[in-house]
């Protein structure tokens, strides 16, 4: 843990679990080892914590022109596929997955998924992002990685095999996966099933996962109701929605976490609400790909959780959460023709305290003593943020990556002041380059 840091005069701004978000002016935070130990208005107070905890051995942040608020969590990411960013473009989802992505992916090598992985953290820690559900294989490459990096990661676990075109459910992924955190003794990881989808794979392998997912009191990760064809197709198949059949199957729950829920009827908004699930909302995505336009309004309405997400970059094409606060913000507005709804403070609350809990980090994402130190530094001191006006409305509608001066995670910067210090960036991209021109 990096030595104790008194955070001084800053503009904090936080979410709360009531979805409120306060505003401190001229504020002081305290953070020693991984915890914040001290928010507040008293300098005085604030210097004599920082003293206590350190032994006057501290460092000084000036917050002149500064916000300190969470870090986001991403609750949705396929981080390797960042190797593909800007090489299968303008394509409908279907001919884009099956037939420029899958086909890529088979041809994958060990390195190709650690620097796409590391290529999507640095990415991600430069525009104040901290942690991420990352939904792809290769779990036993990516997270020692994730942990090298000082990242915190919801990490999914493949937990299926298939053997002479016969699918089954595998402990022994798991097994093995924890084996490597338990190696690794970091409580930046989680872990969670890698269900996919209703269309991927045959109707009796998700008992199966079920079975494998409540042994082992995993959280599964899956897309739902993305596209109309996937629904189209489950009408034809199953008779039902993916959300109801995903149900018959029972893995929706408080800790599932579905992508995309694109296209909803009420009947689907009404069993997600039940169950609790997070929905991981994906503006960008499903934009570019033409999947549509998530009714987050109803969803909201009827108390279905939800958080944001990037997706990947091979389909987004970058992993910018400021630009997914925006765009959900936006198109919520403009498809309703109602201005009021999904306000800067609620799609904040989603981008970090709801993606937080989402990912299965509950004492993570707001600014509070006694929650764990991921915080990032916004300096406003520039032309897209001048003047501040409402704090909060500047990070939603007017903040981007450039902004972020600095990423604190579980109290070590992984970026100071604009440089990061626990990734190679040039090592990266070097051997990202490499897996371009053989893939692409």
């Amino acid at each position: 843990m990096g030595k104790a840091v008194l955070f001084s005069d800053f503009t904090i701004v936080t979410s709360h679990d009531d979805y409120s978000v306060s505003v401190l002016e001229h504020a002081y935070c305290v953070i020693f080892n991984d915890r914040i130990r001290y928010v507040g208005s008293s300098s005085d107070d604030a210097g004599k914590i920082v003293s206590e905890v350190s032994g006057n051995d501290y460092e000084v942040y000036d917050g002149k022109n500064k916000i300190l608020c969470p870090t986001f969590a991403n609750a949705h990411a396929h981080m390797s596929m960042s190797i593909f960013r800007n090489i299968a473009d303008d394509y409908a989802l279907n001919d884009w997955l099956f037939g420029e992505i899958i086909p890529r992916e088979d041809k994958m090598i060990e390195g190709d998924f650690r620097y796409g992985h590391l290529l999507s953290i640095a990415e991600m820690i430069e525009s104040g992002t901290a942690c991420a559900a990352n939904m792809y294989d290769g779990a036993l490459i990516t997270t020692p990685v994730s942990s090298e990096a000082g990242f915190r990661v919801q990490q999914t676990i493949m937990g299926k095999k298939c053997v002479d075109g016969k699918w089954s459910a595998n402990e022994k992924d798991v097994d093995e996966f924890y084996a490597v955190c338990k190696n690794l003794n970091s409580d930046l990881i989680q872990g969670s099933l890698l269900v996919h989808s209703i269309y991927l794979y045959p109707e009796e392998l998700y008992p199966a996962l079920t079975e494998l997912a409540q042994k082992y009191k995993l959280p599964i990760s899956v897309h739902i109701s993305e596209t109309l064809v996937e629904n189209e197709n489950c009408m034809k198949q199953y008779g039902c929605s993916p959300v109801e059949k995903l149900n018959s199957f029972n893995m929706l729950t408080d800790t599932t976490v579905a992508a995309h829920c694109v296209h909803l009827n009420d009947a689907d908004r009404s069993i997600l609400s039940e169950k609790g699930v997070w929905v991981a909302h994906n503006p960008s995505s499903n934009m570019k790909l033409a999947s549509g336009f998530a009714d987050t309004m109803s969803m909201d309405k009827m108390s279905v959780r939800l958080c944001l997400g990037t997706d990947g970059a091979a389909s987004n094409n970058n992993q910018d959460m400021f630009m997914e606060m925006r765009l959900a913000a936006f198109m919520a507005k403009g498809s309703t023709l109602d201005p009021t709804i999904l306000p800067a403070s609620k799609v904040f609350h989603m981008a970090t305290r709801n993606g937080y809990l989402a990912c299965g980090f509950s004492d993570c994402g707001i600014i509070e003593e006694g929650m764990k130190a991921d915080i990032q530094i916004i300096d406003y001191d520039c032309p897209q943020m001048w003047p501040l006006g409402n704090p909060v409305s500047a990070l939603v509608y007017s903040c981007g990556p450039k902004c972020v001066e600095s990423v604190m995670i579980n109290g070590d910067f992984v970026l100071y002041k604009h440089e990061l210090t626990k990734i190679d960036l040039e090592r990266v991209k070097a051997e990202t380059k490499k897996t371009m021109e053989r893939l692409r």
